[in-house]
C-alpha cells in the first residue's frame, strides 16, 4: 500500500513541475529537451562524439565484436525460435515435466512484476537499456552510419536510452552492416547477462541460507525487518522446510544471525514453518543468500544479490527474445537484412515477415497462455 502512495506522490509532483515549466518556460529556452505530463526526452549529440572517439581508438576490437555479435545474432534467433516451440511442446505432450524452467511471462510491473521490485528492475532496466542502445550506435558509427541524435528518456518512472540512426543512410547500408547493428543490442545484452551472472556466483555462496524479513505486522514485537530467520526449534530453514509442519508443546524458538528469540506457547502446536512465522507477526520474507565476503549488514547483501538477479534476468531475457524475427525487435530487422540478398522482391520479403511474426508472436503467446494455465495467475 506504501508503495501506491510514494507512486501517487511521484505523479502529483511531476504533473506540478510540468505545469510550471510549461507556463515559465518558452519552447525554445528547452533546447533538446521535451516535456510530456510524466515523460521527458532529452536529445543530444554528445553521445555521438563519445561513440567516435571510442570505436576510432580501437577499430579493429570493434570490427571483431560486431562480427561475433552477428555469429551469436543467429544463435540467439535460432535459440528463441527452438526455446518457445520446445518449451510449448513440454506443456502439451510432456505436462508431467513442466517446471519454473518453462516459465514464460511477460516483465509488465505491476501486473507479473510485484511493485515492490520497482527499485531493482528500475536499476536493471536502466543498465540494460542504456547498454543495449549504446552498442547500437557504436556499431552505427563504425559502419558510418550517420545518427541523427542519441538520448534519454524517463516515461513516469521507467529510464530508457535511445540512438537515432539515419533511415536513409540505414536502409542505403549493405545486408552485412544492417546486421551488424541489428544484432548490435541483443549482444550487449548477453554479455551483461552473463558477467553479472558470474559476478552472483563469485559474490555470493551458491544455496540460501534461511530467510530474510521483509515486512512485519505492526504488533511484531521482537521480530524485526532485516532480521535473517535461519532455524525453527532446531530446524534449519529452506525452501523444502519451510511449509514442513513444526512441533512444540511450551516453547518456540526462532533463531536469527543476530540471535535467538524464545516465544513461550499457550498450547502445543504441529503447523508448517511458514504458518508459525506468520503467527509471530513475519508478513513478508525472501529467501536469503549471504555473501561469501560479509557486507555486515544482511538487507544490503540481499539487494546486492536482487539488483544483480533482476539485471541479469532482464539483460537475458531481453538478449534471447529481441532476437526473436517479429516486426519492432531487432531479430526481424536482423532476419530481414540477411534475407534481402536472396528475396529482391519487397512484397515477398514483407509477406515472409509477417508470416515468420505471425508465427512467432503465436509461439509467445501460446507459452504464456500455458504458463498462467499451469502455474496459475503469479508474480514474481
Amino acid at each position: 500500500m506504501v508503495i501506491y502512495l510514494y507512486l501517487l506522490a511521484f505523479a502529483a509532483v511531476w504533473l506540478i513541475i510540468y505545469l510550471v515549466l510549461r507556463v515559465v518556460l518558452s519552447r525554445e529556452s528547452l533546447g533538446n529537451l521535451k516535456l510530456y505530463p510524466l515523460a521527458f526526452v532529452l536529445r543530444s549529440r554528445k553521445a555521438i562524439d563519445f561513440f567516435d572517439r571510442v570505436v576510432d581508438k580501437s577499430p579493429l576490437l570493434w570490427r571483431v565484436l560486431s562480427n561475433i555479435g552477428v555469429a551469436i545474432g543467429f544463435g540467439l534467433t535460432a535459440f528463441s525460435i527452438y526455446f518457445l516451440a520446445k518449451n510449448l511442446g513440454t506443456y502439451l505432450f510432456a505436462p508431467q515435466q513442466v517446471g519454473p524452467q518453462n516459465i514464460v511471462v511477460p516483465l509488465i510491473i505491476g501486473v507479473t512484476i510485484r511493485l515492490e521490485h520497482i527499485p531493482y528492475i528500475l536499476i536493471a532496466l536502466g543498465i540494460v537499456l542504456i547498454t543495449h542502445e549504446g552498442m547500437h550506435g557504436l556499431v552505427a558509427r563504425l559502419e558510418k552510419i550517420r545518427l541523427k541524435s542519441t538520448g534519454f528518456f524517463l516515461a513516469f518512472i521507467f529510464p530508457g536510452g535511445f540512438v537515432e540512426p539515419d533511415e536513409e543512410e540505414f536502409n542505403k547500408a549493405p545486408p552485412r552492416t544492417k546486421m551488424r547493428v541489428a544484432a548490435a543490442g541483443s549482444f550487449a545484452n548477453l554479455v551483461v547477462g552473463l558477467l553479472v551472472v558470474f559476478l552472483i556466483m563469485g559474490l555470493f555462496l551458491p544455496m540460501e541460507s534461511g530467510v530474510i524479513v521483509l515486512e512485519v505486522e505492526g504488533n511484531a514485537a521482537r521480530i524485526r525487518v532485516g532480521d535473517v530467520i535461519v532455524g525453527v526449534n532446531g530446524v534449519a530453514v529452506s525452501q523444502e522446510t519451510l511449509f514442513q509442519n513444526i512441533t512444540a508443546k511450551d516453547m518456540l524458538v526462532v533463531e536469527t544471525l543476530r540471535g535467538d528469540i524464545s516465544y513461550r506457547l499457550k498450547k502445543p502446536i504441529n503447523m508448517p514453518m511458514a504458518w508459525i512465522l506468520r503467527g509471530i507477526g513475519v508478513k513478508r520474507i525472501d529467501y536469503y543468500r549471504p555473501m561469501r565476503i560479509p557486507l555486515g549488514d544482511p538487507m544490503a547483501e540481499y539487494n546486492t544479490f536482487k539488483i544483480f538477479w533482476w539485471i541479469q534476468l532482464v539483460a537475458l531475457g531481453v538478449a534471447i527474445f529481441n532476437m526473436l524475427p517479429i516486426y519492432f525487435l531487432d531479430g526481424s530487422l536482423f532476419l530481414s537484412s540477411l534475407l534481402e540478398s536472396w528475396i529482391r522482391d519487397e512484397r515477398k520479403l514483407k509477406a515472409f515477415n509477417i508470416g515468420l511474426t505471425s508465427i512467432c508472436v503465436t509461439l509467445l503467446a501460446l507459452n504464456i497462455a500455458f504458463t498462467y494455465k499451469t502455474f496459475g495467475f503469479f508474480q514474481l
